[in-house]
């Protein structure tokens, strides 16, 4: 409080105790004399001054007793609501909400609606009760009374007074309005709006201790409704960024595929001219001999050259569906969960991959690092493939385009790379001779779509951003580049230790 005003706030105090007490006294000087009635004239004064204060402290007192339990659970609410935006998964958020109503203002029950655009209907996002076996509804039509009513009310419904107010105020509507409050066993309604609009209904049962909600509790509902629609808002800008994030990724992967058509469709017909050929020579063989009486022995020597050509045919069979297999783990997206991954097995994987796009031959690649002293991950098996596949790429494009630009007469592109534990993590170091990047690009370069690449047909811009998405958010590793013009790249990743 400022001084000056607690100063003025005094003296208005002493001036007009003063002057009411002090005509009391003065008429009793004036006809009564000093006398023994200045004794119990003091002790009123001095009461008369303390009795506002005494006053307000008891009264205080009672009402921290009385609205004890009430106050706490507003706290409880008011602290919900402060941290609702920290949770990213929806699911999660519509829990925690009932949990936190049912438990905080002891209520028999509590549910939240999330409102579908689509099907044009509130869904039961969330349910929390206590006791009892009572069936909810699933779903709430966007035409119904009750939405219609909250829509054009824009406020908070206490179920006893809406009751009263529908009895006083016979009419069609208010009547369906409270057959839907009743059907959803809601004693209090608390609608949750952006921008005009519904997205969520709040439902809440009765207070197990019998007791109605208060004006006190609507103001602190009002809080948690504005809160809770800021946080539903971002928990589903989260999930669509995240679709976002799926699809991008899913690009990229089709626009690498793309790439590897040529290499995968020549190895695939590969395959089938080899097995066109040992077909065509085991029935050569067969036709040949089929109207001849065989000996035992030329008998023997047609069953061995049918035997090696359907051992052929089986290893053709085989190789052409590894390559398959290799192309299904790549396209797949890698929900299968967390394990413990052996880093060198998913560089492999991810090297056989690479033929299909980038002639491997051209390049030397030189692993620094001792497989049997390298501790496993934590990881997903494909979306670190994934990962090593974009980054031999990557180096694969930079050395080639280094090749071409410079023609060095000694120019060996080298891709080095390097894996060793430190502190709990696993560092792997993918390093190439290639071009490097620029200073002035350096910052963009995990900027989706923005590529450094010479053709606009070799790189879509989003394998960088895939791999910190994959690295960082996926696996809480850290993804780190250190790069110089025309000297290389160093792209360092570290992954956690697999535990157990």
């Amino acid at each position: 409080m400022d001084i000056r005003v607690a100063i003025s706030n005094t003296a208005i105090f002493i001036a007009v105790y003063s002057f009411v007490l002090g005509i009391p006294v003065w008429i009793g000087f004036k006809f009564l004399g000093k006398g023994a009635w200045l004794l119990p004239i003091g002790l009123m004064a001095l009461f008369a001054t303390l009795g506002p204060f005494i006053y307000l402290y008891v009264q205080k007192q009672a009402e921290d007793k009385l609205l004890q339990e009430q106050r706490r659970y507003q706290a409880t609410l008011r602290q919900a609501s402060a941290g609702m935006g920290k949770i990213k998964d929806l699911k999660k958020l519509l829990n925690m909400i009932v949990y936190v109503l049912t438990h905080a203002i002891q209520i028999e029950h509590a549910s939240i609606y999330i409102h579908d655009k689509e099907k044009k209907q509130y869904f039961l996002g969330a349910i929390k009760r206590k006791s009892g076996h009572k069936q909810f509804l699933d779903k709430i039509s966007e035409n119904s009374s009750l939405i219609r009513y909250l829509l054009d009310d824009k406020n908070l419904v206490i179920y006893e007074e809406f009751k009263q107010k529908s009895q006083d105020f016979k009419g069609l509507t208010l009547g369906q309005v409270e057959e839907d409050i009743s059907s959803l066993d809601g004693e209090l309604i608390a609608p949750i709006f952006i921008e005009g609009s519904i997205i969520a209904i709040i439902v809440m049962g009765k207070k197990e201790s019998g007791k109605i909600y208060t004006q006190d509790d609507i103001s602190v509902f009002g809080i948690l409704a504005n809160q809770t629609a800021l946080a539903i808002e971002n928990a589903k800008f989260y999930e669509d960024m995240k679709l976002t994030q799926e699809q991008l990724f899913k690009a990229e992967k089709m626009a690498t595929i793309g790439t590897m058509a040529d290499g995968l469709s020549h190895q695939i017909n590969n395959r089938f001219h080899a097995l066109g050929f040992i077909a065509g020579d085991a029935l050569d063989t067969i036709h040949l001999n089929q109207k001849e009486a065989l000996s035992s022995e030329k008998s023997k020597e047609v069953m061995a050259e049918l035997e090696r050509a359907l051992v052929r045919v089986q290893e053709n069979v085989t190789q052409g569906g590894e390559i398959v297999q290799g192309l299904l783990k790549y396209t797949r997206k890698g929900e299968t969960g967390f394990a413990a991954v052996d880093v060198d097995a998913v560089f492999k994987a991810a090297l056989e991959m690479t033929q299909f796009k980038i002639k491997t031959q051209q390049l030397k690649i030189i692993r620094e690092y001792d497989v049997a002293t390298i501790p496993k991950i934590k990881a997903n098996f494909t979306q670190v493939q994934e990962v090593f596949f974009n980054l031999i790429d990557n180096g694969y494009d930079a050395m080639m385009q280094r090749k071409d630009e410079r023609r060095e007469p000694d120019y060996q592109p080298t891709l080095i790379v390097r894996v060793f534990k430190e502190d709990g993590y696993v560092e792997i170091i993918f390093e190439d001779n290639g071009v490097g990047v620029k200073d002035e690009d350096m910052s963009k370069m995990f900027t989706p779509f923005f590529t450094t690449k010479l053709s606009s047909k070799k790189g879509t811009g989003l394998g960088l951003y895939v791999i910190r998405k994959i690295i960082e958010e996926n696996h809480g590793g850290r993804v780190e580049m250190v790069s110089k013009y025309m000297h290389g790249t160093q792209m360092k990743l570290r992954l956690p230790i697999a535990i157990g």
